[in-house]
């Protein structure tokens, strides 16, 4: 019987305060909108990150008088080393191939020209996921270089691009964790604010329900409940907003962003906590 009431009384009053319920509401729906944009922008910033450094890769030119066997030798040699990922061999012709298709708008043909391929072959040479970093790229490059038939000058990759591309990264993810944090507090202190106001218009019933006896537990409870229905209709509200707003951006600018279904599902969940802690810190306080 107890149960009942505390439900009725939460989800009644619900139906009687729909200004401020819908207040309530409409707040958290804002502030998660917030929060999933920040998500989404954030798991993006994550895969463009991994993209750029999916792309680095040192190109290890070699001497036209190796033979097959030379090349097998420093195959093996550099598979084996530390940080490497994979090995890629560009023949002579390969790389015949590639000046062609990069410069196919030239209608001249510069190796009929010259009448030879003055194009070295060369091995490229992709790292391993925790080595796409400008040190661990200065790794590998130290131990291609260290191969007896290797020189440095034989050597290149984009070390410039490394040190700029990192830089960049922590700027973006520091600026990330900021905003998160701003726009994480803000919400939490927007829906205590709400719940505050439903306690103060509520003022005289709560006192008189302590007049006459009512515990704590009949008193808070129902705030709660109310916070957390709140929450959760907030939360699925935002998640269907930004799930439209989405597919209308991917109609007008196909593969623009990709969003992961888990992001909706963290929306209505934190909407549940956002209702809750909210209705606790501003019931903690005023009651």
């Amino acid at each position: 019987m107890s149960l009942f009431f505390v439900l009725r009384e939460g989800f009644g009053g619900l139906r009687r305060s729909r200004f401020s319920g819908f207040v309530a509401t409409a707040t958290v729906a804002i502030s998660l909108i917030l929060i999933g944009i920040f998500l989404i922008i954030t798991v993006n910033l994550g895969k463009f990150v991994q993209f750029l450094r999916s792309r680095v890769e040192l190109e290890v030119f070699l001497d036209d008088s190796f033979d097959e066997i030379k090349i097998q030798d420093l195959t093996d040699e550099i598979k084996r080393m530390e940080g490497v990922a994979n090995l890629t061999f560009i023949s002579k012709e390969m790389a015949i191939r590639e000046f062609q298709n990069l410069f196919k708008d030239k209608q001249e043909d510069y190796f009929e020209t010259l009448g030879y391929n003055p194009l070295p072959a060369s091995f490229r040479v992709k790292l391993q996921d925790n080595y796409r970093t400008a040190s661990g790229a200065e790794v590998v490059f130290k131990s291609l270089s260290s191969l007896e038939d290797i020189r440095e000058e034989d050597i290149v990759y984009t070390r410039e691009y490394l040190v700029i591309l990192e830089k960049y990264i922590k700027f973006a993810i520091a600026i990330d964790f900021i905003v998160g944090i701003i726009v994480c507090l803000s919400a939490l202190l927007l829906v205590s604010n709400n719940i505050r106001l439903i306690i103060l218009s509520k003022n005289k019933i709560i006192e008189t329900m302590k007049l006459v006896g009512a515990t704590n537990f009949f008193i808070r409870t129902p705030l709660f409940i109310q916070g957390i229905v709140q929450g959760f209709l907030g939360g699925i509200i935002s998640a269907l907003f930004l799930y439209t707003l989405l597919k209308l951006a991917a109609i007008e600018i196909p593969g623009f962003i990709s969003v992961d279904w888990r992001i909706y599902l963290l929306l209505a969940n934190l909407g549940i906590l956002l209702g809750f802690a909210g209705s606790f810190a501003a019931v903690r306080r005023y009651l």
